[in-house]
């Protein structure tokens, strides 16, 4: 049995905890309802926003009244567009308010945040939506403020269902109980009805464990409980509040109870059981309101165990009575929460009015957010799109169905966290942002990540994206074992003045310990160094034994690749100074896009996922990616994204990125071109028929929403192409070729190979790829620029340029695991006059780059792929 199911046997009613226009017509909620016993719907300001915002959902409105020649105010439209919405889900749930009595079947609607410290402002706005939405079976929401109490009795004495919110502590949930009551009352004294009149208080759970939990040591056995036990107090007194002889009175009269309902109660820690909070809050005449996320958690292994709310309130009175031993005031944390849940709700609303207000504009400008000229490729892709719609294939990676790829689990199942990470990520923000300020404050000045492919290439992207804020830290990402490299960083740090971030999702990362091993031993003190792991991994073990700054667990289920808006990116983002909360707004925004609900046709990241696969399976699998300059470092992304995705099974999709636009005679017929923002010369590839996607930009906090429409976008390609998009079966194969040659002890020299000869290989369909295992400098960076495209030009093929050993973690997978259409040209020092002992190793870093080079040679070559050992002027001679 679905548990959704068993918690209505329980005597709870489990509600959805969001709204938005395609929810309706695509038939979800209503599918909800019957198959996972959702009997309401709460709406939320912030997510009707980022619908506004990332998707197609409201334009042709928006372009109506932008039309009609009023000069609309972004409120007046976000009542046009809101209301229509909640009338709609009312009218859904309609069937189940009219079985339940009129127990269930809501759905809630929220009056302007800022109006929180206004009561009569408050009572105005929410009897105007009550008369708008003209449906018995919504409730207006309003804050559980001082001034919310005021509006609250007026409220239910008029007759408006009332939905409390933003109730964090027990004793503001029992005044809030008693202003409900006291409406009651006065209702009845002027002789009104009340058999009708519902009402909800939503008492918020998991903010409470963020919160407490931060004030708490690393290993406290208090983490984790502050929240439950609180809720567990609330609904004691609601069972005390809704009892006695004046209850009894007004019920008698007809009142119902107040029933108290649950709200944040996704995890917001990944060390957590994601269905923790709903498990241990089950009891009667209780509502739980869930997210998407949680919902399919607790569809897939929720456990329903009876009256869980109910249990041992003794413990947890004691878990209560304990923080306060702990030097933690419960009622201070509440308090803060308050206001700062005001302010976000008021943030999240001013954000929604900027978003119409500039959808306003585009739509007035005519301004599309994406373009596709698809020429011969139209009709597959259009087939492609609705085959999807047809089997359910974007709803089914919502739900997280590894059947989408393939019929084996395996590193799928586990690799599906980066769908939800933003939610989690949003309430670290205050978090991050402390950690960060702390560190400048204590005088550290330059940030050091130490990391490989997933750890390093979104901080990178970061990096160079957004600079450094004023007051904020410097961000150095050391990604190579290139001595000249490494000596170069050490040599202009102020070690003094240094935090380094040791980031390895796995913990065993040889690259990245190596690295810790030498700066340790420089400067052996934890308080420079912090940790990002999965948790349990040997980094996370060796971070708490040395005493670093911080340790923070990554969500075990993404992976690297996957991680850019994860700790893996947002801790070395929050050290910058980067706009955390722009970033993760535009994902959200995207990843509401690219809903479950939303036609495959209408969701940008399905669109470009079955461009890029139907391109791919019609030869044309070279994806070419243009992009503005300030934005120019999240090709590297995009890269290891696709690549180490989709390079496997002996197919692929090649991205090729930094390969300048060229004139159309250089491009054969195995390419797809990209681009984000304007740049000429599109025209003219669209002239020959070759498949052109254009992304509007406006900005570099978009690479936020970039980074989970590629996301989306790639594990659809895979789904089209057949493979797994989550594993990278040849990764091991070089590393494991470099352990044996260090096992060893002395490296051979193979030799330097005649460029000349390999490059007599090149077929048209092939790519080149520049293999450099050289220091990765702005002179080298530029020589390989130009070379790639002499080679471009001259044998009209794609081109790629990677540094080793950080394309072993990128692109490596593709060379290895996809097509034999590559051929690769490994750059290598002739000689070399700097090396570096690694503490506690038998080799140097020195050795360690050779035995990475060795090792990948010989990986190509059993591979059976065309490749050429050359030295950079070697290189230059020939090209």
């Amino acid at each position: 049995m679905n548990p959704l199911r068993e918690l209505l046997s329980a005597g709870q009613s489990p509600w959805l905890a969001f709204v938005r226009r395609t929810l309706m017509p695509s038939g979800e909620l209503q599918r909800s309802i019957e198959e996972d016993a959702i009997t309401g719907v709460t709406s939320n300001p912030s997510i009707f926003g980022k619908a506004i915002g990332g998707s197609t959902d409201y334009d042709h409105e928006i372009q109506r009244l932008a039309n009609d020649g009023a000069d609309h105010e972004p409120l007046d439209v976000f009542f046009e567009l809101a209301i229509p919405d909640i009338q709609m889900a009312a009218d859904v749930l309609m069937p189940v308010y009219q079985r339940s009595d009129a127990v269930d079947g809501y759905v809630s609607f929220e009056v302007e945040p800022r109006l929180a410290r206004d009561a009569e402002r408050t009572i105005a706005a929410a009897r105007e939506a009550w008369t708008r939405l003209d449906r018995p079976n919504v409730l207006i929401k309003v804050p559980g403020t001082d001034e919310g109490l005021i509006a609250i009795e007026t409220l239910i004495s008029e007759g408006v269902n009332v939905n409390v919110t933003l109730l964090f502590a027990v004793q503001a949930y029992e005044m809030v109980a008693a202003a409900y009551i006291a409406g009651i009352d006065r209702r009845i004294a002027a002789g009104g009805e009340v058999d009708r009149i519902a009402s909800v208080a939503s008492f918020f759970v998991s903010r409470v464990d963020s919160a407490i939990d931060a004030l708490l040591p690393e290993g406290s056995e208090l983490r984790g409980t502050a929240a439950i036990a609180n809720a567990k107090l609330a609904y004691e007194r609601f069972r005390r509040i809704f009892s006695g002889e004046r209850w009894d009175r007004l019920a008698a009269a007809g009142a119902r109870v107040q029933r108290p309902l649950w709200a944040s109660t996704s995890t917001k820690n990944p060390a957590y059981r994601d269905t923790m909070y709903v498990e241990a809050l089950i009891g009667p005449d209780t509502v739980d309101t869930m997210p998407t996320n949680t919902i399919d958690a607790f569809r897939d292994h929720g456990v329903v165990r009876g009256n869980t709310i109910s249990e041992d309130l003794e413990g947890a009175h004691r878990q209560i009575e304990s923080l306060a031993g702990a030097g933690v005031d419960l009622d201070e944390v509440t308090a803060t929460l308050l206001e700062e849940g005001i302010s976000s709700f008021a943030r999240d609303f001013e954000a929604l009015l900027t978003t119409i207000g500039k959808k306003i504009a585009a739509v007035r400008d005519g301004r599309e957010r994406q373009r596709t000229m698809l020429s011969t490729m139209l009709p597959a892709v259009t087939e492609r799109l609705r085959r999807m719609d047809q089997d359910k294939v974007i709803p089914r990676i919502w739900r997280k169905d590894h059947t989408v790829w393939k019929d084996d689990p395996t590193e799928i199942t586990n690799r599906l966290g980066w769908l939800g990470v933003m939610d989690l990520m949003h309430e670290r923000i205050a978090e991050l942002e402390a950690f960060a300020k702390q560190a400048a404050a204590d005088g550290l000045e330059t940030a050091v990540l130490l990391g490989m492919g997933g750890s390093s290439l979104a901080p990178e992207v970061f990096a160079r994206t957004f600079g450094t804020a004023e007051g904020a830290l410097e961000l150095i990402v050391l990604d190579t074992t290139h001595p000249d490299t490494v000596a170069r960083v050490s040599g202009q740090l102020d070690l003094r003045t240094t935090l380094f971030i040791v980031a390895s999702k796995s913990g065993t990362t040889t690259e990245t310990l190596s690295h810790f091993a030498y700066f340790w031993e420089q400067i052996q003190n934890g308080t420079h160094f912090v940790a990002i792991s999965d948790p349990g991994t040997p980094l996370e073990t060796l971070a708490r034994e040395h005493g670093f700054r911080a340790v923070f667990s990554n969500p075990e289920d993404i992976g690297g690749r996957y991680s850019a808006l994860s700790y893996f990116g947002l801790v070395p983002a929050a050290l910058i100074g980067a706009p955390l909360h722009e970033l993760l707004d535009r994902a959200e925004e995207m990843a509401t896009a690219s809903a479950g609900m939303v036609p495959a046709a209408q969701s940008p990241g399905a669109t470009l996922g079955a461009v890029m696969g139907e391109c791919a399976k019609a030869g044309r699998d070279k994806v070419t990616l243009f992009l503005p300059p300030d934005i120019a470092s999240f090709g590297n992304w995009v890269e290891q994204l696709i690549a180490e995705s989709t390079g496997k099974e002996d197919v692929g999709i090649v991205p090729i990125v930094g390969e300048p636009l060229g004139d159309p005679s250089v491009y054969r017929g195995d390419r797809v071109f990209v681009a984000i923002g304007e740049h000429d010369g599109l025209d003219a590839l669209e002239s020959l028929a070759h498949p052109v996607l254009r992304i509007a930009y406006d900005g570099p906090e978009q690479i936020g929403a970039e980074f989970f429409r590629w996301e989306m976008a790639t594990a659809v390609a895979c789904h089209v192409l057949g493979i797994n998009a989550f594993d990278q079966p040849n990764v091991q194969e070089a590393k494991d070729a470099t352990k044996e040659i260090l096992a060893k002890g002395t490296l051979e020299d193979p030799g330097l190979d005649d460029l000349g000869v390999l490059l007599k290989e090149v077929r048209a369909g092939d790519y080149v790829a520049i293999l450099a295992f050289i220091d990765r400098t702005s002179e080298t960076e530029d020589l390989l620029r130009t070379t790639r495209v002499r080679i471009r030009d001259r044998y009209r093929v794609a081109t790629t340029v990677g540094f080793g050993p950080r394309f072993l973690h990128s692109t490596g997978q593709l060379h290895k695991g996809g097509a034999n259409n590559g051929v690769f040209i490994q750059v290598v020092d002739r000689e070399r006059g700097t090396d570096i002992e690694i503490p506690g190793a038998a080799y140097t870093f020195g050795a360690l780059i050779d035995a990475q080079a060795l090792g990948d040679l010989r990986s190509l070559r059993d591979r059976g792929r065309r490749v050429a050992r050359v030295a950079l002027d070697q290189l230059m001679e020939v090209i």
